[in-house]
């Protein structure tokens, strides 16, 4: 599907090590928000950039310096049509449900880092996506990025014994 798009390795290894360790034992983290006025908030998130504010800080400047770098890499020319409106990580516990939304914006990116486990099917983790009446499920492959327009209903779904994480990247028109 041409609005819904997987990436492997999306990063080099070095890139994506530091990365997931960011993610993993350096972020900080507030309660999550709710994905639209009829839901109540879920997960985690923290904040890495903001196009009001900018970097948080200069670990936050870096991961948004790659992300910039590399997504202009897979998808020349991107940057010329689309700028980015926010960058952040998300955080489910297990088995912790999120529901079906939209993103404001055009494109949605949503970065799986390196999990510190052996991540299986039934493990689950993947991001499904509402199309033609029918669930398609993206499984949370490390190291992979999934770009979909923005406006496609999709939820997050939690893995069965580990935390789930992914960086969003929220993309509109210039």
């Amino acid at each position: 599907m041409d609005n819904i798009q997987q990436i492997d390795e999306f990063f080099p290894d070095d890139i994506a090590n530091r990365i997931s360790e960011y993610i993993f034992y350096r972020a900080k983290y507030r309660y999550g928000e709710a994905d639209s006025p009829n839901t109540p908030p879920v997960g985690l998130i923290s904040e890495l950039f903001h196009v009001d504010i900018g970097a948080v800080g200069e670990d936050e400047k870096i991961i948004y310096n790659n992300f910039i770098k590399y997504v202009n890499e897979k998808y020349p020319g991107f940057w010329d049509t689309y700028t980015l409106c926010s960058l952040y990580i998300n955080c489910f516990a297990p088995r912790e449900q999120a529901y079906f939304h939209t993103d404001s914006g055009v494109w949605t990116f949503l970065y799986y880092p390196i999990h510190n486990f052996n991540c299986d099917k039934n493990q689950g983790g993947c991001t499904e996506f509402f199309v033609d009446e029918q669930i398609i499920g993206i499984p949370p492959y490390y190291n992979s990025m999934v770009r979909f327009s923005a406006p496609i209903e999709h939820r997050a779904t939690p893995f069965r014994d580990h935390h789930r994480f992914t960086i969003a990247l929220k993309c509109i028109k210039k």
